[in-house]
């Protein structure tokens, strides 16, 4: 996608983001996943959030985020007692995000950090931007497979512009802030966010980017409860819709 030629590095700096990083169990990866999104994006941007939610880890992961907040003035934590799961704790960080936009990223690093820079430029003309995977090999063939399911029921009940709903995306603070998601599920509430953004004429945009490999920890992604949850979260957002419209 072309970038805007006269959006200058001057301008980049000016813009504050916050990042979100859910985090459940992730003691093999937290602390080189945020050490890593330090020194690639505070030097493009005008400061620099980072929020790493612990989603009632069992394991050393709230420990080590409190270490990492005291030794960074980057980094908040918030502490979920019990494990909520990606999709509410993604909420809960857009809720106290301070940022002028909002990034959410795993602590796999699905986008690599050094990527942000690819997004800047697109700014000033957009009011959500879309990571879209230009290739998916990493993925097991039990994700691929409940992947493609999720994408034909998603262009079946809504009938998306955008080509890539369960990635990464950026979002204008001002104006995701005030929505509230109906959905709860790990899988449906960033493409309810990005559906109503398109359908209330927000500026959506999309930017192709790699998919980095998992180096450390285990993904939670993809259990069969999670896909039940998230189909019963699609097909209650789909009868609101066509009983209230895309103004919830």
């Amino acid at each position: 996608m072309p970038v805007a030629d006269d959006f200058s590095a001057t301008e980049a700096r000016s813009i504050a983001l916050t990042v979100i990083m859910p985090a459940y169990n992730e003691e093999a990866s937290i602390q080189r996943a945020v050490h890593r999104s330090v020194r690639a994006i505070s030097p493009v941007v005008n400061g620099l959030e980072i929020i790493i939610i612990n989603d009632g880890s069992t394991d050393q992961t709230g420990e080590i985020a409190d270490t990492l907040a005291k030794e960074d003035p980057h980094v908040r934590v918030l502490h979920n007692e019990q494990n909520l799961n990606y999709g509410e704790s993604l909420a809960r960080g857009i809720a106290v995000a301070r940022g002028e936009w909002i990034l959410h990223n795993g602590m796999d690093l699905p986008l690599a950090p050094e990527d942000v820079v690819k997004f800047l430029p697109l700014f000033p003309s957009a009011d959500v931007l879309v990571a879209r995977r230009c290739n998916r090999s990493a993925h097991s063939p039990w994700r691929k497979v409940t992947s493609w399911t999720n994408n034909l029921l998603l262009r079946l009940l809504f009938a998306p512009r955008s080509t890539d709903l369960n990635f990464v995306q950026f979002y204008r603070r001002e104006v995701i802030q005030p929505m509230r998601t109906i959905s709860s599920s790990p899988a449906f509430v960033t493409p309810e966010l990005i559906l109503r953004c398109e359908r209330t004429g927000k500026r959506v945009r999309e930017v192709e980017v790699e998919f980095c490999r998992r180096v450390a920890g285990k993904a939670h992604f993809g259990r069969p409860r999670d896909i039940l949850w998230t189909l019963q979260d699609m097909l209650r957002f789909r009868l609101l819709i066509w009983r209230n419209g895309w103004e919830l």
